[in-house]
C-alpha cells in the first residue's frame, strides 16, 4: 500500500469519526502501547491485504469525535515498532513507515502487510496460538478462536479437504453415465472431441474426481459428493453431509411449522431440491409491469439460486456436528453454513472474493453450470434483490458459522435502526424500548418510540403489557 493510498484510507477514517477495517488509530502521548500494538500487528497480519496502524490520532470515548492529536518521538515509535515485528511476533514482517502531517499534526501510519500464508496465523511468540493470534473484524481486532485458528493452519498447510481420498470408494463406486455426461459437456465447451473410449480416467485424476492411492484408483471425496452412484449419505463418513429446510408459519423458529425435507444426493442434487423445497414455500403473485401480467415469486429465483448454490458449494465439510440449514420465515429467508467465511474472504470484499475452501467442488460445479464466473455471483444476488426492491442480503459471519438474510418485503420497509431491533427480536424474543434505546445508542428516546410504532403497523411486532412492564415481540 503506498504514501497515498493510506493518506487517502486514513483522511476517510477521520471524516468518518470511525476506525475502518484498513485503519486502527492509537494515542501515543503517553508512550508507546506495546501491547496494543502486538495485537493490532497479529490482526493486520492475518488480514488479507494488511492494515494501517496509526499513531498520533486519538476517538474520543463520549463524543465519537476522531482527531489527529501527533506524536513527538516519531522514530522511537519506528524503533519499537520494528522491535515488536523482530522479537515478539512468530515472524518478521517488512513494515512501512509513514511520517504524515493531519491538522497541523505530524503523525506516524505503519503499513502491516499481509503474512505469508505459511506462517499463519501471525501471532504473538509469548502467548502462543491461539491466544496470541487477532483478526480483524469490522474496525476492531478480536482474539482468534480455536476453530480460526485451526482453518489457518489448515490453509498454511495447503490442506485441500475435498482432493483428499473417500474411505472406501473407489471409480466403480461413480455414476460412469453421469461422469460421461459431464466430460462430453466439458469437451464441447472447450471445442474439443471426446471419445469414450479414451484414457477418461486419467482425465478424471487431472480435474481432482479420482486419485491414486495404493495401486488403487480412488474417488477423492469432492468425485464422491458431485458423481456418486448411490446417494453420498449411505456411506458412514457423509451420513452428516445433508440439508435441513423448514418453513415456519411466523417470524421465529417458536412458531409452528409448516413443511419440513431433510435433502440428501449429491451436491448438485441437493442444490435442486432445495431450491424446489424454497420456491413451494414462498408466495407467488402476479404484477403489472408496463401493459404485461407477470407472475413471479416474492424473492428472485436467480438470487435464491446463487445463494443456495453457494452454500454447498462453500461449506466447510470437515464439520460434521450440524447440517447447512435453510429456514423460510414469513418474512426472510436464511441459509446457515457450518463453517466460517474461508480464509481471505470477509463480509466487506464477499462481492469481489474468489477463495474457496474446496477448489475442486467449485471447479467441477463450475463445469456443470451451479457457479456463476468466479466473483460475479453475490453481485447477482444484490442486483436481483434490488429490481424486485428488496433490502440486499445480510451476512452474519462468526468463528464457526455463516448465515445469510435475504429480507422480504416487510423487512424491506425498515430503516438502519428498526432492522437492527428486529435482528435482536429474531434472535432473543423479546425487547424492552429500554431495551432498544440501549441497541441504537446516541438516538433520542421518541424516535425509538417512533421506530417500534412503525414496526407495530407494518405488523412485524406487537406489544404485550403495560406501562413499565410492556415489551415488544415478533407477530406470529
Amino acid at each position: 500500500m503506498d504514501k497515498e493510498k493510506i493518506e487517502k484510507e486514513i483522511d476517510i477514517a477521520i471524516k468518518a469519526n470511525s476506525e475502518t477495517d484498513l485503519v486502527e488509530f492509537k494515542d501515543g502521548r503517553g508512550g508507546f502501547p506495546t501491547a496494543n500494538a502486538r495485537t493490532s500487528l497479529s490482526s493486520f497480519g492475518n488480514k488479507k491485504g494488511g492494515g494501517v496502524i496509526v499513531f498520533g490520532v486519538i476517538e474520543n470515548k463520549d463524543t465519537r469525535k476522531i482527531t489527529a492529536v501527533g506524536i513527538e518521538d516519531v522514530a522511537i515509535f519506528q524503533e519499537k515498532m520494528s522491535a515488536i515485528s523482530a522479537n515478539d511476533m512468530n515472524t518478521i514482517l517488512r513494515l512501512g513507515y509513514h511520517i504524515l502531517s493531519f491538522n497541523g499534526k505530524q503523525i506516524l501510519a505503519v503499513y502491516v502487510p499481509e503474512c505469508q500464508n505459511q506462517f499463519k496465523p501471525y501471532h504473538i511468540k509469548q502467548l502462543g496460538l491461539p491466544n496470541g493470534a487477532y483478526i480483524r473484524e469490522g474496525n476492531t481486532d478480536r482474539k482468534m478462536t480455536e476453530v480460526e485458528m485451526r482453518d489457518y493452519v489448515r490453509n498454511a498447510q495447503g490442506d485441500d479437504f475435498d482432493s483428499g481420498c473417500t474411505n472406501n470408494a473407489t471409480v466403480d463406486d461413480l455414476s460412469y453415465e453421469k461422469l460421461i455426461s459431464f466430460l462430453k459437456k466439458s469437451a464441447e465447451k472447450t471445442a474439443r472431441d471426446f471419445d469414450s473410449n479414451d484414457k477418461y480416467v486419467e482425465v478424471l485424476e487431472n480435474i481432482g474426481i479420482l486419485k491414486s492411492f495404493n495401486n488403487l484408483m480412488m474417488s477423492t471425496i469432492a468425485g464422491y459428493l458431485i458423481f456418486a452412484k448411490e446417494k453420498p449419505q449411505k456411506k458412514l463418513q457423509f451420513e452428516r453431509y445433508i440439508i435441513r429446510c423448514v418453513r415456519y408459519k411466523g417470524s421465529g423458529v417458536h412458531s409452528d411449522i409448516l413443511d419440513s425435507l431433510d435433502v440428501d444426493g449429491t451436491l448438485d442434487e441437493q442444490i435442486d431440491s432445495m431450491q424446489a423445497f424454497i420456491l413451494r414455500n414462498i408466495k407467488k403473485s402476479a404484477k403489472i409491469i408496463g401493459t404485461k401480467r407477470v407472475e413471479r415469486y416474492e424473492y428472485p429465483e436467480k438470487a435464491i439460486r446463487e445463494i443456495i448454490a453457494n452454500a454447498v458449494i462453500h461449506r466447510d465439510y470437515r464439520i460434521t456436528e450440524t447440517y447447512t440449514q435453510v429456514n423460510i420465515f414469513e418474512d426472510r429467508i436464511e441459509v446457515f453454513n457450518p463453517g466460517n467465511l474461508p480464509i481471505g474472504v470477509t463480509i466487506e470484499n464477499i462481492k469481489s472474493s474468489q477463495m474457496s475452501r474446496n477448489k475442486i467442488i467449485a471447479a467441477r460445479l463450475k463445469d456443470l453450470d451451479y457457479l456463476e464466473e468466479y466473483g460475479r455471483g453475490i453481485d447477482i444476488v444484490f442486483t436481483e434483490m434490488s429490481k424486485w426492491n428488496l433490502l440486499n442480503p445480510i451476512f452474519k459471519n462468526t468463528s464457526n458459522s455463516f448465515k445469510v438474510i435475504l429480507p422480504g418485503e416487510k423487512l424491506s420497509q425498515l430503516n438502519e435502526r428498526q432492522l437492527k431491533i428486529w435482528e435482536h427480536l429474531a434472535e432473543n424474543g423479546k425487547i424492552t424500548r429500554k431495551g432498544a434505546e440501549k441497541l441504537i445508542v446516541d438516538t433520542p428516546q421518541p424516535t425509538i418510540s417512533s421506530d417500534l410504532r412503525k414496526m407495530k403497523e407494518i405488523g412485524l411486532i406487537q406489544q404485550t403489557g403495560s406501562s413499565k412492564e410492556t415489551f415488544y415481540e415478533p407477530s406470529f
